[in-house]
């Protein structure tokens, strides 16, 4: 750490050096004590938090991820400290780096910020010096902003979202390997065009699949693709992400940016609950537009780190648009709108498609026309021919009857559809015919013949 000062001028009454770490000595006894009692003295007292307020905690690695949280409620971050009691935990103090004022909004309380290095050690802990920044209302030295974080920096940050951001940047990236033969280990459909296995979703497609050069990846003058895209963000996290990409089967990086920046990097912060979010809906969501820039095709992963979570999304680029994987229906022939947004070979004679409308998700696998009989478990409905073209099968769905699944041969290629997810009323039997009669009419087969 570097070498602290400790006379700063114009500290507000009540918040001198000496008072502020009397009043830190006392907040880590009463900490390692598990004093709940004495710690609520600490905090805000009224019923709503203030919206500046928040305490976090944040490790540098994997196996202290489970260890960290963020909060804007003091109760929810006593709570969390009753918890890491349980665990042994305890903070010792090494040094009081430095305290300075801070700016008083109008309204508000006299503040100072206070920075010191901490020893950190619980039973799922191995010791190590980290670093804790404070706000503190003055005179009666109210925690305002706590945050607590491992760094290895010799510079002291500027405010306390740069203590997580530090953290949080000291984290391996740890992305998986290509699966055996080379395929791309593809996270899995959640809900709309969003991929992952939560808390933090990317809006893609169900197939984790973007073709480069369209419809969503346009290409630049110096070879790379970038598209715009949104970072989903579960109600249940808060706090800063870190989220950094490359490609796991070749060398080449995926750049990031938010929505509307000319500057591309290869980390992206985004500081859910911090700054004033991108957009958050009734339900709390959270969503980030952001721009990806990709080198060419390939297996890519991104690892988004949190304070008390690190997770992984892997997508699949693929050279050609959709039309030039399969040949495709005009756009007007297909029903309610659909637009082919992906689609990928899934071995040498199958391909998989997803139409896309704001309302209607279909995923649609293609392949060889065969002999043998048409197969879909739970089949409602079979027709031996439907005008000129061969068997088709589908199931109702339980609750609105419509086409959830079906299948048909046109003696050419055999179609398998599922919807994915669909909106009352944005999918009947008749838009499954004039799907069916679009398809079979378009020219070319999987193989390519």
């Amino acid at each position: 750490m570097p070498t602290p000062s400790l006379t700063p001028p114009s500290l507000p009454a009540g918040c001198s050096v000496e008072e502020v770490r009397q009043r830190l000595d006392e907040y880590l006894a009463a900490f390692n004590a598990g004093d709940l009692q004495a710690l609520r003295r600490f905090f805000p007292r009224s019923p709503e938090p203030a919206a500046s307020s928040w305490y976090a905690v944040a490790a540098r690695d994997s196996a202290g991820v489970a260890t960290g949280t963020f909060t804007a409620d003091p109760e929810q971050f006593l709570s969390y400290t009753a918890e890491r009691h349980q665990r042994g935990e305890r903070l010792e103090p090494l040094e009081f780096v430095a305290i300075h004022s801070l700016d008083n909004p109008d309204g508000q309380a006299e503040r100072v910020s206070v920075t010191a290095a901490l020893l950190r050690q619980a039973d799922d802990l191995l010791a190590r010096p980290v670093l804790a920044q404070l706000q503190l209302t003055c005179p009666d030295r109210t925690i305002l902003v706590l945050s607590l974080g491992d760094s290895a920096s010799n510079v002291l940050p500027d405010k306390p979202e740069a203590v997580l951001f530090e953290a949080l940047r000291q984290r391996p990236l740890v992305l998986p390997e290509p699966l055996a033969g080379g395929e791309c280990p593809r996270s899995p459909w959640a809900f709309g065009l969003a991929i992952g296995e939560g808390p933090s979703y990317l809006a893609l497609g169900p197939d984790a699949v973007i073709n480069l050069g369209g419809p969503l990846a346009a290409a630049r003058e110096d070879g790379s693709y970038r598209f715009a895209t949104s970072w989903f963000v579960s109600p249940d996290i808060a706090g800063p992400l870190l989220i950094r990409g490359r490609q796991i089967d070749g060398a080449a990086t995926a750049l990031l940016a938010t929505r509307g920046s000319s500057t591309l990097g290869e980390e992206l912060l985004l500081p859910v609950d911090i700054e004033e979010p991108s957009s958050r809906d009734e339900a709390g969501w959270t969503s980030w537009p952001v721009t990806v820039s990709l080198a060419g095709p390939g297996c890519y992963a991104f690892q988004i780190d949190g304070v008390n979570f690190q997770q992984v999304i892997t997508f699949q680029a693929v050279t050609g648009t959709p039309d030039e994987v399969l040949p495709l229906p005009p756009p007007e022939s297909l029903p309610r709108g659909l637009v082919a947004l992906s689609a990928f070979r899934a071995g040498p004679d199958q391909v998989r498609l997803v139409l896309w409308h704001e309302s209607l998700v279909i995923r649609l696998s293609v392949g060889l026309s065969g002999p043998g009989p048409l197969e879909l478990a739970g089949a409602t409905e079979c027709v031996e021919e439907f005008q000129g073209i061969g068997p088709v099968c589908w199931q109702a769905d339980a609750e609105h009857g419509w086409p959830q699944a079906a299948v048909w041969d046109d003696g050419r290629r055999r179609y398998h559809l599922v919807i994915l997810e669909a909106k009352p009323g944005s999918w009947s039997q008749e838009d499954l015919l004039a799907l069916i009669r679009a398809f079979s009419q378009a020219g070319g087969v999987p193989g390519g013949s």
